[in-house]
């Protein structure tokens, strides 16, 4: 890969760890869910580096070029993100449900209470 690709890349990957860090101190996203991120495009800026090592892995799995093995890895990681997702999204379901009945028999009690 030529410097020029690296260099643009490495810039690229930067502003978005800036947007990520930007957009945890707005608290538009919570911590938890921005070291993810950060981990990410650290690792991605690693990888433009050290393609012969990516090279010597790809050999060893024995995937046929860097590119498959980065959109394997790719892949993986978006399985995690999304497996991640899930579970947040289920535990938010579950504490909507317990508000929604907390609430209905709250309105319950109210208007038991307007009756008197």
């Amino acid at each position: 890969m030529p410097n020029s690709v690296k260099i643009a890349s490495t810039i690229v990957l930067l502003i978005f760890l800036l947007y990520v860090l930007r957009n945890v101190q707005k608290k538009k996203l919570s911590v938890r869910n921005s070291i993810i991120w950060l981990v990410m495009g650290i690792a991605v800026i690693i990888c433009f580096y050290q393609i012969p090592n990516l090279r010597k892995v790809a050999d060893f799995i024995g995937v046929e070029t860097v590119s498959n093995l980065l959109f394997f890895m790719g892949f993986i990681f978006l399985i995690f993100v999304c497996f991640d997702i899930t579970k947040i999204i289920s535990s938010q379901n579950k504490k909507i449900i317990t508000l929604t009945q907390e609430l209905a028999l709250l309105k319950k009690e109210v208007e038991k209470n307007e009756k008197k």
